[in-house]
């Protein structure tokens, strides 16, 4: 068997991941925005803490998306393996 049929997989899910979790993570900073934009901080605290929790929920999600286009990414990438 050919080393690329091993290489092909891992690198898809790889660029999967990164492209997911760019998406993702954009997708939820709009999201948040959005959703808290009737409702700007006034004080240093709360945008110190508005910023905390947009950050923790970009990661969130970034992570989450980066392993489904991961998977996604993968699985289709295996499935064309197999049928070659």
């Amino acid at each position: 068997v050919q080393s690329r049929y091993f290489i092909l997989p891992v690198s898809a899910a790889a660029v999967g991941t990164i492209i997911g979790a760019v998406r993702g993570s954009r997708m939820a900073a709009l999201r948040f925005l959005a959703e808290n934009a009737h409702r700007p901080p006034t004080t240093i605290r709360g945008w110190y803490l508005y910023n905390k929790t947009k950050n923790y929920r970009r990661m969130a999600a970034g992570l989450k998306h980066g392993g489904a286009d991961a998977l996604r990414l993968g699985v289709a990438t295996s499935v064309w393996v197999g049928i070659e």
